[in-house]
């Protein structure tokens, strides 16, 4: 009997040991997500006060789903909005790349999203 109770001790300590594990490593990747969570609000925060920068810090970061849902076509919005304020050549280079990745509806649509969020001075877009 005693080889028994102490296999099912090793077995409980294992067991023990592999959902420790498995928290902490659930623990670690929400850590790395709420971190360009935090850092997409923070771009968010500036896009909506209307920095160019930020538009378009944004913009990257919903092409690539980084902090956000991936959109290409809020990624084109917040580009489009960076470009007409006169960012230059990186905030161009850059819709120019993404529209070569979006059908014709999906850059009507992000454009129609663009002249609803500039009504509304970029905020809650």
């Amino acid at each position: 009997a005693h080889p028994d109770l102490l296999i099912r001790i090793l077995d409980m300590k294992l067991s023990i040991i592999i959902y420790i594990f498995m928290f902490s490593l659930i623990i670690t990747f929400q850590g790395c997500k709420s971190k360009e969570e935090a850092a997409a609000s923070k771009a968010l925060n500036s896009a909506e006060q209307g920095a160019a920068i930020g538009q378009l810090k944004l913009a990257k970061m919903y092409a690539e789903g980084e902090g956000v849902e991936q959109s290409n076509i809020y990624a084109h919005m917040w580009v489009n909005a960076a470009v007409i304020q006169g960012l230059g050549n990186t905030a161009d280079e850059f819709k120019n790349e993404l529209e070569k990745k979006m059908l014709d509806s999906e850059i009507l649509s992000a454009e129609s999203l663009y002249v609803e969020c500039k009504k509304k001075s970029y905020k809650s877009c």
